[in-house]
Protein backbone atom coordinates (compact mmCIF):
# COMPACT_ATOMS: atom_id res chain seq x y z
CA UNK A 1 0.00 0.00 0.00
CA UNK A 2 1.23 3.47 -0.71
CA UNK A 3 2.12 5.64 2.05
CA UNK A 4 -0.60 8.47 2.26
CA UNK A 5 0.96 12.02 2.35
CA UNK A 6 -0.61 13.67 5.45
CA UNK A 7 -1.34 17.47 5.49
CA UNK A 8 -3.92 19.70 6.99
CA UNK A 9 -6.30 21.24 4.47
CA UNK A 10 -7.38 24.22 6.28
CA UNK A 11 -9.79 26.35 3.89
CA UNK A 12 -8.10 29.48 3.34
CA UNK A 13 -11.45 31.35 4.97
CA UNK A 14 -10.34 29.91 8.31
CA UNK A 15 -6.91 31.19 8.41
CA UNK A 16 -7.31 34.90 9.15
CA UNK A 17 -9.19 33.84 12.34
CA UNK A 18 -7.65 30.86 13.09
CA UNK A 19 -5.17 32.05 15.30
CA UNK A 20 -7.27 34.51 17.25
CA UNK A 21 -9.95 31.77 18.04
CA UNK A 22 -6.94 29.18 18.97
CA UNK A 23 -5.74 31.23 21.54
CA UNK A 24 -9.58 32.16 23.53
CA UNK A 25 -8.65 35.91 22.43
CA UNK A 26 -11.02 36.53 20.49
CA UNK A 27 -13.96 38.92 21.69
CA UNK A 28 -16.22 36.64 23.28
CA UNK A 29 -19.94 36.38 21.70
CA UNK A 30 -22.02 34.18 19.54
CA UNK A 31 -20.22 32.01 16.97
CA UNK A 32 -20.80 34.79 14.16
CA UNK A 33 -18.49 37.36 16.27
CA UNK A 34 -15.89 34.83 14.58
CA UNK A 35 -15.66 36.73 11.05
CA UNK A 36 -17.64 40.16 11.36
CA UNK A 37 -18.20 40.57 8.04
CA UNK A 38 -19.68 37.26 6.69
CA UNK A 39 -23.39 36.27 7.68
CA UNK A 40 -22.47 32.90 7.56
CA UNK A 41 -23.41 31.05 11.71
CA UNK A 42 -19.41 29.41 13.21
CA UNK A 43 -19.21 26.55 14.86
CA UNK A 44 -15.72 26.01 16.32
CA UNK A 45 -14.23 22.50 16.57
CA UNK A 46 -11.38 22.52 19.28
CA UNK A 47 -9.08 19.61 17.98
CA UNK A 48 -5.43 18.41 19.74
CA UNK A 49 -2.02 20.00 18.90
CA UNK A 50 -1.63 21.53 15.40
CA UNK A 51 0.95 18.75 14.65
CA UNK A 52 -1.71 15.52 15.83
CA UNK A 53 -4.24 13.56 13.83
CA UNK A 54 -7.28 15.79 15.73
CA UNK A 55 -6.92 19.17 13.68
CA UNK A 56 -6.73 17.16 9.98
CA UNK A 57 -10.15 15.11 11.63
CA UNK A 58 -11.12 18.31 12.26
CA UNK A 59 -9.75 20.19 9.27
CA UNK A 60 -12.09 17.26 7.12
CA UNK A 61 -15.05 18.04 9.02
CA UNK A 62 -15.04 21.44 7.97
CA UNK A 63 -14.84 20.74 4.50
CA UNK A 64 -18.17 19.32 4.63
CA UNK A 65 -19.96 22.59 4.89
CA UNK A 66 -19.86 24.08 1.39
CA UNK A 67 -17.71 27.45 0.90
CA UNK A 68 -21.73 29.41 0.48
CA UNK A 69 -23.09 27.49 3.38
CA UNK A 70 -24.78 29.46 6.20
CA UNK A 71 -23.25 27.56 8.73
CA UNK A 72 -19.13 26.71 8.99
CA UNK A 73 -16.90 25.35 11.02
CA UNK A 74 -13.45 26.25 11.97
CA UNK A 75 -10.74 23.71 12.84
CA UNK A 76 -9.32 24.95 16.39
CA UNK A 77 -5.91 23.69 17.88
CA UNK A 78 -6.38 22.34 21.41
CA UNK A 79 -4.91 19.76 23.59
CA UNK A 80 -7.67 17.29 23.29
CA UNK A 81 -7.61 17.20 27.55
CA UNK A 82 -8.67 19.98 30.01
CA UNK A 83 -8.24 22.75 28.17
CA UNK A 84 -10.67 20.81 25.51
CA UNK A 85 -12.94 20.28 28.28
CA UNK A 86 -12.83 23.96 29.95
CA UNK A 87 -13.57 25.61 26.67
CA UNK A 88 -15.92 23.42 25.80
CA UNK A 89 -17.99 24.47 28.87
CA UNK A 90 -16.80 28.40 29.16
CA UNK A 91 -15.89 29.44 25.42
CA UNK A 92 -19.03 30.73 23.71
CA UNK A 93 -16.91 30.37 20.31
CA UNK A 94 -16.18 26.56 21.02
CA UNK A 95 -19.54 24.25 20.64
CA UNK A 96 -18.08 21.17 19.98
CA UNK A 97 -14.44 19.42 20.85
CA UNK A 98 -12.51 16.36 20.60
CA UNK A 99 -11.25 14.89 24.34
CA UNK A 100 -9.36 11.73 24.65
CA UNK A 101 -11.38 8.50 27.01
CA UNK A 102 -8.05 8.59 29.05
CA UNK A 103 -8.82 12.60 31.02
CA UNK A 104 -12.22 12.00 31.10
CA UNK A 105 -11.87 8.48 33.48
CA UNK A 106 -8.76 10.45 34.99
CA UNK A 107 -9.39 10.91 38.73
CA UNK A 108 -7.58 14.63 38.41
CA UNK A 109 -9.80 15.40 35.42
CA UNK A 110 -12.93 14.42 37.38
CA UNK A 111 -11.72 16.01 40.67
CA UNK A 112 -11.37 19.00 38.88
CA UNK A 113 -14.48 19.37 36.58
CA UNK A 114 -17.33 18.17 38.91
CA UNK A 115 -20.90 16.68 37.67
CA UNK A 116 -18.39 16.36 34.32
CA UNK A 117 -21.06 13.63 32.49
CA UNK A 118 -24.17 16.15 33.40
CA UNK A 119 -22.06 18.77 31.53
CA UNK A 120 -21.22 17.52 28.77
CA UNK A 121 -23.05 15.64 26.20
CA UNK A 122 -21.25 12.94 23.67
CA UNK A 123 -21.44 13.88 19.56
CA UNK A 124 -20.17 10.73 18.42
CA UNK A 125 -17.38 7.91 20.02
CA UNK A 126 -14.52 8.18 17.85
CA UNK A 127 -11.27 6.61 16.58
CA UNK A 128 -9.38 4.66 19.09
CA UNK A 129 -5.96 7.05 19.76
CA UNK A 130 -2.41 4.80 19.40
CA UNK A 131 0.40 5.29 21.47
CA UNK A 132 3.55 6.29 20.22
CA UNK A 133 6.95 6.43 22.35
CA UNK A 134 9.50 8.03 20.14
CA UNK A 135 12.90 7.79 21.40
CA UNK A 136 16.59 8.79 20.53
CA UNK A 137 18.91 6.12 19.22
CA UNK A 138 20.38 3.56 21.43
CA UNK A 139 16.89 3.48 23.55
CA UNK A 140 15.81 0.10 22.78
CA UNK A 141 12.21 -0.19 25.17
CA UNK A 142 10.77 1.55 27.60
CA UNK A 143 12.80 0.49 30.55
CA UNK A 144 15.78 2.10 28.82
CA UNK A 145 13.75 5.70 30.02
CA UNK A 146 14.27 4.96 33.70
CA UNK A 147 15.42 7.98 35.03
CA UNK A 148 15.46 10.00 31.43
CA UNK A 149 13.33 13.24 30.49
CA UNK A 150 10.82 12.08 28.34
CA UNK A 151 8.17 14.36 26.91
CA UNK A 152 4.70 14.17 28.06
CA UNK A 153 2.80 16.69 26.03
CA UNK A 154 1.24 20.52 27.68
CA UNK A 155 0.02 19.68 30.90
CA UNK A 156 -3.69 18.63 31.21
CA UNK A 157 -3.72 17.06 27.70
CA UNK A 158 -4.65 13.28 26.30
CA UNK A 159 -0.50 12.58 26.12
CA UNK A 160 0.27 14.01 29.01
CA UNK A 161 -2.74 12.06 30.82
CA UNK A 162 -2.18 8.66 28.93
CA UNK A 163 1.89 9.36 29.46
CA UNK A 164 1.50 9.34 32.92
CA UNK A 165 -0.99 6.19 33.10
CA UNK A 166 1.34 4.22 31.31
CA UNK A 167 4.89 4.69 33.02
CA UNK A 168 2.63 4.38 36.35
CA UNK A 169 1.35 1.33 35.50
CA UNK A 170 4.72 -0.27 34.24
CA UNK A 171 6.46 1.12 37.39
CA UNK A 172 8.99 3.25 35.63
CA UNK A 173 10.39 5.82 36.76
CA UNK A 174 11.17 9.37 33.91
CA UNK A 175 11.48 13.03 34.31
CA UNK A 176 8.46 14.29 32.36
CA UNK A 177 8.88 17.33 30.52
CA UNK A 178 5.75 19.41 28.63
CA UNK A 179 6.31 20.03 25.46
CA UNK A 180 4.28 20.14 22.48
CA UNK A 181 4.47 18.01 19.24
CA UNK A 182 6.90 19.68 17.31
CA UNK A 183 9.08 21.59 20.12
CA UNK A 184 9.59 17.90 21.29
CA UNK A 185 10.99 16.96 18.03
CA UNK A 186 13.23 19.61 17.39
CA UNK A 187 14.32 18.67 21.56
CA UNK A 188 14.52 14.72 20.27
CA UNK A 189 17.01 15.02 17.29
CA UNK A 190 19.10 17.82 20.11
CA UNK A 191 19.26 15.09 22.01
CA UNK A 192 18.01 17.29 25.03
CA UNK A 193 15.65 14.09 25.92
CA UNK A 194 15.43 10.85 25.41
CA UNK A 195 11.71 10.32 24.36
CA UNK A 196 8.69 11.73 23.69
CA UNK A 197 5.27 10.41 24.40
CA UNK A 198 2.22 11.09 21.52
CA UNK A 199 -1.40 10.04 21.65
CA UNK A 200 -3.34 10.64 18.16
CA UNK A 201 -4.72 8.80 15.62
CA UNK A 202 -2.09 6.81 13.31
CA UNK A 203 -0.92 7.84 10.73
CA UNK A 204 0.17 11.25 13.12
CA UNK A 205 1.41 14.17 10.63
CA UNK A 206 4.15 15.40 12.98
CA UNK A 207 5.85 11.30 13.11
CA UNK A 208 5.34 10.69 9.70
CA UNK A 209 7.16 13.60 8.38
CA UNK A 210 10.14 12.44 10.11
CA UNK A 211 13.08 11.75 7.63
CA UNK A 212 14.37 8.32 7.81
CA UNK A 213 17.60 9.37 8.61
CA UNK A 214 16.74 11.01 12.16
CA UNK A 215 17.68 8.24 14.47
CA UNK A 216 14.93 8.71 16.04
CA UNK A 217 12.27 5.20 15.67
CA UNK A 218 9.15 4.16 17.75
CA UNK A 219 9.65 2.19 20.73
CA UNK A 220 7.42 -1.33 21.19
CA UNK A 221 5.20 -0.59 23.86
CA UNK A 222 3.59 -4.33 24.88
CA UNK A 223 0.15 -5.28 25.83
CA UNK A 224 0.58 -6.95 28.79
CA UNK A 225 2.37 -6.31 31.90
CA UNK A 226 -0.16 -4.08 33.47
CA UNK A 227 -1.55 -2.67 30.79
CA UNK A 228 -3.93 -5.32 29.68
CA UNK A 229 -6.40 -4.04 32.03
CA UNK A 230 -6.05 0.13 30.87
CA UNK A 231 -5.80 -0.15 27.36
CA UNK A 232 -5.88 -1.71 23.98
CA UNK A 233 -3.88 -3.67 22.15
CA UNK A 234 -2.65 -2.33 18.65
CA UNK A 235 0.59 -2.01 16.42
CA UNK A 236 2.13 -0.02 13.90
CA UNK A 237 3.31 -0.76 10.26
CA UNK A 238 5.52 0.01 7.29
CA UNK A 239 2.33 1.18 5.91
CA UNK A 240 1.90 3.45 8.70
CA UNK A 241 5.27 5.26 9.02
CA UNK A 242 7.66 4.12 6.23
CA UNK A 243 10.20 6.55 6.98
CA UNK A 244 10.66 4.65 10.42
CA UNK A 245 9.40 1.10 9.95
CA UNK A 246 10.97 -1.50 7.58
CA UNK A 247 8.48 -3.32 5.68
CA UNK A 248 6.80 -6.61 7.34
CA UNK A 249 7.72 -5.50 10.47
CA UNK A 250 5.35 -4.55 13.09
CA UNK A 251 5.70 -2.76 16.06
CA UNK A 252 3.26 -3.62 19.00
CA UNK A 253 1.83 -0.42 20.82
CA UNK A 254 -1.54 0.15 22.93
CA UNK A 255 -5.12 2.72 22.38
CA UNK A 256 -6.99 4.86 24.07
CA UNK A 257 -10.35 6.08 22.81
CA UNK A 258 -11.39 10.03 21.94
CA UNK A 259 -14.88 10.92 22.01
CA UNK A 260 -16.56 14.44 19.94
CA UNK A 261 -18.13 16.02 22.62
CA UNK A 262 -20.49 19.40 23.08
CA UNK A 263 -21.41 21.00 26.15
CA UNK A 264 -25.14 20.47 27.30
CA UNK A 265 -25.89 24.27 28.03
CA UNK A 266 -24.48 26.83 27.21
CA UNK A 267 -25.32 30.62 27.72
CA UNK A 268 -25.83 31.19 24.11
CA UNK A 269 -29.11 30.27 22.66
CA UNK A 270 -27.53 29.57 19.35
CA UNK A 271 -25.26 26.55 20.95
CA UNK A 272 -27.64 23.63 20.65
CA UNK A 273 -28.96 24.71 16.99
CA UNK A 274 -25.38 25.33 15.44
CA UNK A 275 -24.40 21.38 17.35
CA UNK A 276 -27.60 20.11 15.48
CA UNK A 277 -26.26 21.57 12.19
CA UNK A 278 -23.15 20.25 12.93
CA UNK A 279 -24.45 16.09 13.44
CA UNK A 280 -27.01 17.02 10.72
CA UNK A 281 -24.23 17.83 8.32
CA UNK A 282 -21.48 15.69 9.73
CA UNK A 283 -23.75 12.33 9.96
CA UNK A 284 -25.78 13.10 6.82
CA UNK A 285 -22.48 13.16 4.82
CA UNK A 286 -20.29 10.84 6.65
CA UNK A 287 -19.80 8.81 3.37
CA UNK A 288 -17.61 11.81 1.94
CA UNK A 289 -15.11 11.40 4.89
CA UNK A 290 -14.31 7.15 4.32
CA UNK A 291 -13.29 8.26 0.93
CA UNK A 292 -9.52 8.06 -0.43
CA UNK A 293 -7.60 10.60 0.70
CA UNK A 294 -9.25 11.36 3.74
CA UNK A 295 -7.42 10.48 7.10
CA UNK A 296 -7.73 6.35 7.03
CA UNK A 297 -9.14 6.57 11.04
CA UNK A 298 -12.70 7.56 9.37
CA UNK A 299 -13.15 4.02 8.07
CA UNK A 300 -13.23 2.80 11.21
CA UNK A 301 -15.77 4.88 13.10
CA UNK A 302 -19.34 3.37 14.01
CA UNK A 303 -21.66 6.83 14.56
CA UNK A 304 -23.93 4.64 16.26
CA UNK A 305 -21.70 3.04 19.09
CA UNK A 306 -22.24 4.60 22.53
CA UNK A 307 -19.72 5.69 25.44
CA UNK A 308 -20.58 4.21 28.66
CA UNK A 309 -21.68 6.47 31.19
CA UNK A 310 -22.23 9.80 28.91
CA UNK A 311 -24.93 10.94 27.42
CA UNK A 312 -25.37 11.10 23.81
CA UNK A 313 -26.61 14.93 22.30
CA UNK A 314 -29.95 14.84 22.10
CA UNK A 315 -29.30 16.07 17.97
CA UNK A 316 -27.17 12.73 17.90
CA UNK A 317 -29.50 10.49 19.54
CA UNK A 318 -32.73 12.33 16.90
CA UNK A 319 -30.68 11.97 14.00
CA UNK A 320 -29.64 8.19 15.08
CA UNK A 321 -33.57 7.66 15.71
CA UNK A 322 -34.77 8.85 12.05
CA UNK A 323 -31.71 6.57 10.49
CA UNK A 324 -32.55 3.35 12.18
CA UNK A 325 -30.05 1.81 9.25
CA UNK A 326 -27.00 3.61 10.79
CA UNK A 327 -28.05 1.68 14.05
CA UNK A 328 -28.95 -1.82 12.37
CA UNK A 329 -25.94 -1.75 9.54
CA UNK A 330 -22.30 -3.66 9.89
CA UNK A 331 -20.33 -2.15 12.12
CA UNK A 332 -17.68 0.37 11.48
CA UNK A 333 -13.84 -1.28 12.56
CA UNK A 334 -13.11 0.24 15.63
CA UNK A 335 -10.01 -1.27 16.66
CA UNK A 336 -7.80 -0.24 13.85
CA UNK A 337 -4.38 -1.85 12.46
CA UNK A 338 -4.36 -4.07 16.14
CA UNK A 339 -1.88 -6.50 16.58
CA UNK A 340 -4.00 -9.54 14.87
CA UNK A 341 -2.67 -11.90 17.34
CA UNK A 342 -3.78 -10.42 20.70
CA UNK A 343 -7.59 -9.36 19.59
CA UNK A 344 -10.24 -11.43 18.76
CA UNK A 345 -11.23 -12.33 15.73
CA UNK A 346 -14.78 -10.90 14.95
CA UNK A 347 -15.56 -7.58 14.82
CA UNK A 348 -18.26 -7.98 16.93
CA UNK A 349 -16.05 -9.18 19.78
CA UNK A 350 -13.61 -5.68 18.64
CA UNK A 351 -16.84 -3.91 19.63
CA UNK A 352 -17.32 -5.61 22.74
CA UNK A 353 -13.98 -5.55 24.09
CA UNK A 354 -13.69 -2.00 23.50
CA UNK A 355 -17.49 -1.31 25.42
CA UNK A 356 -15.82 -3.04 28.18
CA UNK A 357 -12.92 -0.97 28.02
CA UNK A 358 -14.64 2.15 27.94
CA UNK A 359 -17.20 1.14 30.85
CA UNK A 360 -13.54 0.23 32.52
CA UNK A 361 -12.28 3.68 32.46
CA UNK A 362 -15.15 5.31 33.58
CA UNK A 363 -15.89 2.65 36.47
CA UNK A 364 -12.53 2.85 37.99
CA UNK A 365 -10.98 6.20 36.61
CA UNK A 366 -6.78 6.48 36.65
Amino acid sequence: MAARILRIRLPLVFVAIFGMVASGDATLGTGKDLDPNSSADWLGVIAGDEAGSEIELAAEMAELFATDSPFRVVPVPGDSGLNNISRLLHDPHIDAGFVSTDVLADSETQSSVPNLAASLQVVARLCPQEVHVLAQAGIDSLADLAGKKVNFGTDGGSSAVTARTLFRALNIEVEPVALDGRAAIEQLTQGAIAASVFVGAKPMPVIAGIPANQGLHLLPVAFGAGLEAVYLPTGFDHDDYPNLIEMETEIPSVATGVALLAAASKDDPGHADRVAQLVDTLFSHFGELKKDGRHPKWREINLAASLPGWTRAPAAEAWLAQHEDARKGTQAKIEAGAVQSNLPVSQNQRDVLFEQYIEWQRAKGH
